[in-house]
């Protein structure tokens, strides 16, 4: 039988946080190194430059794959994100393929594999939610200590499908994507409530043009 914990043991743990820089902690507070994030938003909402923003945050520090699903590798607009946010600056840590459900399994198994795995998308590599669940529990625990960041897509200001809506209520960090900006609706806000802008000139120009 499993050992009750009482509230001196549960006071006794020590929570493994991440390290971010500045801008992001304002944005995101401490947050737990380990567990399942979200990230949805519409076409040309700044996701993907986001998702390169951040896999260079995760990368200053730790080894970070990026699962790259809705394109490949050498698509042009990809490379002119790797380009335009200087991913060479943390080249050491920062790595690209294209992985099935199985072959992701295999490379993550492996001895001194990524931290960090960002999955772009939900929608190209799930077939079920009970995948989501079997990764975060072989993964997402003290022995592995891994972080999953899921993409999706959105349908006005929620996530468009059933499988992606069931992966933003469960994760542990949910960020919404809307007009280069991020919305923090997670466990771990900053002190700025959540709100992260991404391209400032082109998130000025939308609020402009809004206003």
């Amino acid at each position: 039988m499993k050992q009750v914990y009482s509230v001196q043991r549960l006071k006794q743990i020590k929570v493994e946080r991440l390290k971010l820089s500045y801008e992001f902690e304002e944005a995101f507070g401490t947050p737990q190194s380990r567990g399942i994030w979200f990230l949805w938003g519409n076409s040309g909402s700044g996701k993907s430059s986001f998702v390169m923003q951040l896999a260079k945050e995760l990368a200053r520090d730790d080894k970070t794959f990026y699962n790259l699903l809705e394109e490949s590798p050498d698509d042009d607009s990809f490379l002119q994100r790797v380009e335009l946010f200087e991913m060479d600056q943390v080249e050491k840590n920062f790595g690209v393929q294209s992985f099935d459900y199985t072959e992701l399994n295999e490379y993550l198994d492996k001895k001194g594999s990524p931290k960090y795995t960002i999955i772009d998308s939900a929608k190209y590599f799930f077939q079920t939610f009970e995948q989501v669940l079997e990764l975060e529990k072989k993964y997402c625990n003290k022995k592995h200590n891994k972080t999953f960041i899921i993409t999706g897509h959105a349908d006005g200001k929620n996530p468009r499908t059933e499988l992606e809506k069931s992966i933003m209520y469960h994760a542990y960090m949910k960020l919404h994507v809307d007009a280069y900006a991020v919305h923090c609706k997670g466990r771990s806000i900053g002190r700025n409530g959540g709100h992260f802008i991404i391209w400032p000139e082109k998130y000025e120009e939308l609020n402009g043009k809004q206003n």
